[in-house]
């Protein structure tokens, strides 16, 4: 539940991300379609990113990891807590945008059954009786009845065309859905009015193509810009402004030179990737002569681990023995087997924290390959030769005690060091002794 929050907040940061790059680099450049592949893919990627997050290549600065225990603890008394009521107000809010966006689909079906589809240049086009601007779904035009006979209609049909050739809808409909899992970000608006202008920009420059004039199709986008929307998932012909529409129309093409600053979003995805990647824990070495002070602070942390690890192993027991009883005297079967599935989870993670408290490795990143595993073992032993130097020449008592405690922790990795090394020779050899066998 916490991790599908820290996710979703995750998504909500790329997202902002991705539209910053737009409006710093690529808002006011005329490649068009580039900026929509830009913004259609920063969509999808927004979410993909947080979801596979990749290992950190730095290590984190903590020599052993804390024992994550709040994460897999069931909550006390099974009540509502902060993230619970946090992820039920999401999931209200996806519900409350995922109806609205149910009824403007339901809405312009029921514009298309009760007003019907007619060809008109080879186009679908339905004509219904309101003041509206015209728009395109899919393959069908909506326009005003009587407007299919006015002389700028031709211009009105180009321009919806090249939304229905592009299939600007596509975009449109992945945008409803980012907005509803997404709707409590403010910056999801400004991302959905960017991607609209983009629209746009490419079916006014798609009509200008094609040979109609740049001045008469001005004055369109001028008279058009009256009336209310009637749908708003459709591609409308008055959605962006009006002044940025007509100034990018007659703007200079932008040089090809200027493409190069979708490269600046490289390196900054590469960031991106980084900000959500998990942390890799360094595997502990013993501390090292002359770090005293740190090895004393990491000691200080796995005493405040073991007791955290204590006492919810306490209340676990707690728990368990509270459940049996409720079980005893369970009025019906019903309320047996609901018992059950609490006093099950409660054991299992009981022996989880068993298990932890009896690990004498616990935090100790043990490494896989042969040849790592011997060079560890050959550190360990000049560490430990160079400890039981110092203990030898110092008076200090409390040197003494560190460097017996640190004698104990070389001792316990050399255990663990060796048990790695002949299970890794052990399976080097019966690969090889299967490959021999394959061979023959």
């Amino acid at each position: 539940m916490t991790s599908f929050l820290v996710y979703i907040l995750r998504a909500s940061v790329a997202l902002a991300f991705f539209l910053a790059v737009y409006e710093l680099f690529l808002k006011k450049e005329t490649f068009f379609q580039l900026n929509r592949l830009f913004l259609v893919s920063g969509l999808m990627l927004a979410f993909l990113i947080p979801a596979f997050p990749i290992t950190s290549p730095f290590p984190s600065s903590a020599d052993l990891p804390a024992l994550d225990v709040a994460s897999t603890s069931p909550a006390a008394g099974g009540g509502f807590g902060p993230v619970e009521i946090l992820f039920a107000l999401y999931w209200a809010g996806v519900l409350v945008f995922l109806v609205r966006f149910g009824l403007q689909l339901a809405k312009l079906r029921g514009i298309v059954r009760h007003n019907g589809i007619r060809r008109i240049r080879g186009v679908k086009v339905v004509e219904v009786d309101h003041e509206f601007p015209p728009f395109s779904f899919l393959d069908i035009v909506f326009v005003n009845e009587g407007l299919a006979r006015e002389a700028g209609f031709r211009r009105i049909l180009a321009h919806e065309g090249v939304h229905i050739r592009q299939q600007h809808t596509l975009d449109v409909l992945l945008m409803e859905i980012v907005l509803s899992l997404q709707w409590f970000n403010p910056l999801v608006w400004p991302y959905k009015k960017a991607l609209q202008a983009t629209h746009e920009y490419l079916a006014d420059s798609g009509v200008i193509a094609q040979g109609f004039s740049p001045v008469k199709y001005e004055l369109l986008v001028f008279e058009q810009n009256l009336g209310a929307s009637l749908f708003e998932l459709g591609n409308n012909f008055k959605r962006s402004q009006i002044k940025r529409r007509i100034m990018m129309l007659s703007k200079a093409k932008s040089p090809n030179a200027a493409k190069l600053k979708l490269l600046l979003a490289l390196p900054l995805a590469f960031a991106l990737v980084l900000a959500f990647a998990e942390p890799r824990a360094a595997a502990w070495s013993g501390p090292v002569i002359g770090q005293e002070k740190a090895a004393k602070t990491s000691d200080e942390q796995i005493v405040a681990q073991k007791k955290h690890v204590e006492e919810e192993l306490k209340r676990l027991l707690t728990m368990e023995k509270e459940l049996r009883a409720k079980l005893e005297s369970a009025p019906n079967e019903e309320a047996a087997v609901e018992i059950k599935n609490k006093l099950k989870t409660v054991i299992e993670k009981r022996k989880e924290m068993e298990a932890a408290l009896s690990n004498p490795n616990v935090g100790i990143k043990i490494p896989q390959t042969i040849e790592e595993l011997e060079q560890g073992l050959v550190k360990l032993d000049a560490k430990e030769k160079d400890c039981l130097a110092k203990l030898k020449e110092t008076n200090d008592p409390e040197v003494k005690v560190q460097c017996e405690e640190t004698l104990k922790k070389i001792s316990q990795m050399r255990d663990a060091y060796s048990k790695a090394l002949e299970k890794a020779k052990a399976n080097k050899t019966a690969k090889a002794e299967k490959a021999a066998k394959a061979d023959k």
